[in-house]
């Protein structure tokens, strides 16, 4: 099992435990979430499955290396355009999210731009890291992190004010027909094997069988647990009243034994982290498409334009936009996101097997 691959998919999965995905799907809890959740299990593993398997015939390559010599200058640099764009939105909503949760939760009278400013100072120094430097920072994150995740996640399902009868209420909603927006949040939890695009540099070997089995595992439990424990903690009417429903289910947990008993603090400091790396990893492949435009290497100037250009459009994202607007761009983000991976899953995986055929 090549664990690489594994962190780039249980990264994006769990920081959408935190910000979007659990809300968007506990709007439509009755409206089809169920079933959206159900569809999107295996339309995630399969577009896994294809591109993972599509991209592994370009050993220890990205997106630049692979189309280095492609003779369609004009495809490469729109493929090149788009897939910039897309990287680097996916980043900026994770990252003005998580600052308004910093805001809210962790200290209200401290500025939002003043939190930016902090985040942007450890982006830029591991965005500009070699792509094996910024998987190992990863994997560091993840192994800090995960087990005591792990651990808050357990608390919740053993609980005893978890209700069970809520979350078999709205099971009962498994038949009705899903909205498009339950379908494209579920299945963005699984969307990080994307980010092949560039760490395909650091993937060693053929990705076996194994590995989409325990995608396909880890996914199934991230969508429940993401989308039932909120409601059976506040109910299935009470869960949709917050904003990040997530975060008002650590809310009601304690440590009674703990130096710290609250878990809210302790579930914010392990996601600080978490949202720092899914920012940086996104980053890192928009940087990197963004350098493969170039020919040769980019130089200071060209690499100051480019950090200034992530500047500009964060600060502009957090002064404008507030939690409601956010989460409806991210809603329609969600739905474009969905229908350009499918697109691309396909025609990329069609033309790496002719390439290689």
């Amino acid at each position: 099992m090549n664990r690489y691959y594994i962190y780039l998919v249980l990264l994006n999965m769990l920081v959408n435990v935190i910000i979007f995905v659990p809300k968007i799907l506990i709007q439509y809890r009755y409206e089809g979430a169920v079933m959206g959740v159900l569809i999107a299990i295996p339309i995630g593993v399969a577009l896994n499955y294809l591109y993972s398997k599509a991209i592994n015939k370009f050993p220890e390559q990205g997106l630049p290396e692979i189309l280095a010599h492609s003779k369609h200058r004009w495809l490469k640099m729109l493929h090149f355009g788009s897939s910039q764009l897309i990287w680097f939105s996916a980043g900026l909503i994770t990252l003005v999210g998580f600052i308004d949760i910093l805001a809210r939760f962790v200290n209200p009278e401290m500025p939002k731009l003043v939190f930016l400013v902090i985040y942007l100072a450890a982006l830029f120094l591991i965005i500009q890291f070699p792509t094996e430097r910024v998987m190992y920072f990863l994997e560091i994150v993840l192994f800090l992190n995960t087990p005591l995740i792990g651990f808050i996640i357990f608390k919740a399902f053993t609980n005893e004010y978890l209700i069970w009868d809520s979350i078999l209420e709205v099971s009962t909603y498994i038949f009705v027909k899903p909205s498009l927006k339950s379908i494209a949040a579920a299945t963005y939890c699984f969307a990080g094997y994307a980010n092949l695009i560039i760490f395909n540099r650091v993937i060693k070997g053929k990705l076996k069988i194994w590995n989409f089995i325990a995608i396909f595992i880890l996914g199934t439990f991230n969508l429940f647990t993401t989308f039932f424990i909120p409601i059976g903690f506040h109910g299935s009417d009470g869960a949709q009243e917050y904003l990040y429903p997530w975060i008002s289910t650590a809310d009601s947990l304690r440590m009674v034994y703990s130096p710290i008993e609250r878990v809210i603090f302790l579930f914010l400091m392990f996601y600080m982290s978490i949202s720092l790396m899914s920012v940086a990893v996104h980053w890192h492949v928009a940087y990197e498409l963004i350098k493969g435009s170039f020919r040769g290497k980019i130089s200071k100037k060209k690499n100051w334009m480019i950090l200034s250009s992530f500047t500009c459009c964060s600060f502009i994202a957090v002064i404008y936009f507030n939690t409601v607007l956010l989460t409806k761009i991210t809603v329609y983000w969600m739905i474009f996101r969905l229908g350009i991976e499918m697109i691309v899953v396909a025609i990329f995986f069609i033309w790496a097997r002719r390439r290689t055929a």
